[in-house]
């Protein structure tokens, strides 16, 4: 007897195959058996006329400090999610030194529009390290659960003040991929970062991530290359993209050796130029050994 079996459902896998009729059975929280299931289920839910599919990953949320008050991460897991990646845009908590946590904080609440107040009551802000930070929340949380490295955090925390407004000193870049590299390998899913016009902190100066070269970025991409890192996510601009945009897209996946996940696009018919034109930043690196 299966633990669970759902039955009369129309099945979308996720391979992209369409849909088909199926019972889908569960034994010890894995799916066992997907087709005509003769064998009962201690439970059984008739999904006649409903929809079965596997979770959905989320590959863009900001939940790095919602975490710590609301460990199902609402209201994901009411859409059907099981996986969400956070830290992207560079807007992570950690790695943090004690003296910008409330600048950290402060951005946070402009930049994603957080609570101040939940930040500051629902956060213990009490950890300096990535692996800290992961070491916190280990076991808590009710999805499953990815966190990239912010390109902000790493900025802040080894620029300082510095980090708006001034290009990293060679010492400083190279000290941000060696803390970006810790992250890594204390369990960091990639690398985050932004240059999106509309990321302010609390004071309206651009994010810390915004005062980066290209050379940075590429730099702090390569750190990735043949590390546990799985993917990059990066927003170049939310306008139009030119030749510029392609190559440095492309410049980070290469380096890295990892596909980049870039933000964000408005689909809707009048723009529908300006889409074909973002989209082919995919073929562009395609052409170059890139997986944009």
């Amino acid at each position: 007897m299966f633990d669970l079996v759902i039955r009369n459902g129309t099945v979308v896998d996720g391979t992209g195959s369409p849909g088909f009729a199926a019972d889908v059975a569960v034994q010890e929280g894995r799916v066992v058996a997907i087709g005509e299931v003769s064998e009962s289920g201690k439970q059984e839910i008739d999904a006649t006329g409903l929809t079965v599919a596997p979770g959905f990953v989320d590959v863009h949320t900001h939940f790095d400090a919602q975490v710590f008050w609301d460990q199902t991460l609402s209201p994901s897991p009411l859409h059907g999610v099981t996986t969400v990646i956070s830290g992207n845009c560079g807007f992570t908590i950690a790695p943090l030194e004690p003296e910008h946590g409330d600048y950290m904080m402060q951005m946070l609440a402009r930049v994603e529009g957080m609570p101040l107040t939940s930040l500051q009551e629902g956060v213990p802000w009490n950890w300096r390290t990535f692996e800290e930070y992961l070491q916190a929340i280990d076991g808590t949380l009710m999805p499953n659960a990815g966190f990239l490295v912010g390109h902000s955090a790493l900025r802040r925390t080894v620029m300082g003040e510095r980090s708006v407004g001034e290009f990293a000193s060679e010492e400083e870049l190279q000290k941000m991929k060696d803390l970006l590299a810790q992250s890594i390998d204390a369990g960091g899913l990639g690398f985050s970062s932004s240059w999106a016009k509309t990321h302010n902190d609390a004071d309206g100066e651009a994010v810390p991530s915004r005062h980066a070269s290209q050379d940075e970025l590429i730099e702090l991409c390569s750190v990735l290359k043949d590390s546990d890192a799985v993917a990059l996510e990066f927003i170049p601009t939310i306008e139009r993209f030119d030749e510029e945009v392609y190559q440095l897209l492309t410049d980070m996946s290469v380096a890295a050796d990892k596909p980049l996940n870039w933000n964000v696009i408005f689909v809707n018919a009048r723009q529908s130029e300006a889409i074909e034109e973002k989209l082919q930043a995919s073929n562009f690196a395609a052409e170059q050994g890139g997986r944009v």
